[in-house]
């Protein structure tokens, strides 16, 4: 499968060295095959994290979840011998008083403010910054998705604040790329406005299929001088006799640095994973992703969903 990496644009040299890891990372797993799951209190998955559709396994709650416009709870679907952890959207949901902007190619409300679908699971905000913290995890999409429009479907998201997430995974936007999944960054860049969807790779997972994702993740926002974080992803079908491959390793500044830019929300130089889907409203359609197998720790090894022996 072809891989379609773009350059970065607009960012000066750095030299420095990246300092050691500073920080604990801590370990997340859900979704692991042979463990209890369990979504409690689905009708109360709101905006409002962590008010209904959490996930429980082993009798802990090991992820809040969240839901907003078309976005349902989150769901576990599938047989006993292979469950997924599923979040799609109601085709039939419908915001009161939506408007189309045909310039930007999404729908807004009355005030301007674009609307949004998400179905998700989130790990507490605890991920540290300037520190390797891998993540690893099997992700399908089901055959019968509509194509994305907009900025694309977010199936991952990397949040530090409530401006837009520091990075991430999602479904390429377009016309017949609905199984396509864009590894992107965000933040501020030196010597321009922020830089929103910088895509780094493009990736198949085609149609019904699990697709095993390893990520390293060391997040650094700019600052005049400083070191650049680093994005690894590693890929491999699952069942596929093919070895695991290497998609890109890029060093970049992402992550916001500038309190401001966090739009009043509390700054913190860490970070929760999200899991799911978030994405532009889109009235009528359907979208759907399905994940098993995550984990989140300090070393690739920890977090593999294969090679565990």
């Amino acid at each position: 499968m072809a891989v379609a990496l773009s350059a970065s644009l607009g960012i000066a040299a750095v030299t420095k060295a990246r300092p050691a890891d500073a920080a604990t990372v801590p370990s997340y797993a859900m979704g692991i095959a042979g463990e209890s799951w369990e979504i409690r209190d689905p009708q109360l998955c709101s905006p409002e994290i962590s008010a209904g559709g959490n996930l429980w396994e082993r009798g802990v709650r090991v992820a809040t979840g969240k839901c907003q416009g078309a976005g349902q709870s989150p769901q576990i679907t599938g047989t006993s011998e292979a469950r997924a952890l599923t979040f799609r959207t109601d085709k039939d949901f419908r915001y009161p008083g939506a408007i189309f902007d045909s310039v930007n190619d999404n729908w807004e409300d009355a005030d301007g403010d674009t609307l949004r679908d998400r179905s998700e699971l989130a790990t507490d905000r605890d991920l540290p910054f300037h520190t390797d913290v891998w993540v690893g995890f099997d992700v399908r999409i089901p055959a019968g998705v509509d194509d994305v429009r907009g900025s694309g479907a977010y199936v991952m998201q990397l949040w530090q604040c409530t401006a837009n997430p520091i990075g991430g995974v999602r479904i390429q936007s377009g016309a017949g790329n609905g199984h396509n999944v864009q590894f992107v960054r965000r933040g501020e860049e030196p010597g321009m406005e922020l830089e929103y969807n910088k895509a780094m790779a493009t990736r198949s997972v085609g149609t019904n299929e699990w697709h095993s994702f390893v990520i390293k993740y060391h997040v650094a926002p700019y600052h005049d001088g400083a070191a650049k974080g680093t994005i690894a992803v590693y890929h491999k079908r699952v069942g596929a006799t093919t070895v695991e491959e290497k998609v890109f390793e890029q060093d970049e500044y992402f992550g916001y640095a500038t309190r401001s830019n966090c739009d009043g929300d509390s700054f913190a130089n860490q970070f929760r994973i999200k899991f799911g889907m978030y994405k532009d409203y889109q009235p009528g359609a359907t979208f759907r992703s399905d994940f098993r197998n995550l984990r989140i720790g300090s070393s690739k090894a920890a977090v593999q969903p294969y090679n565990r022996g």
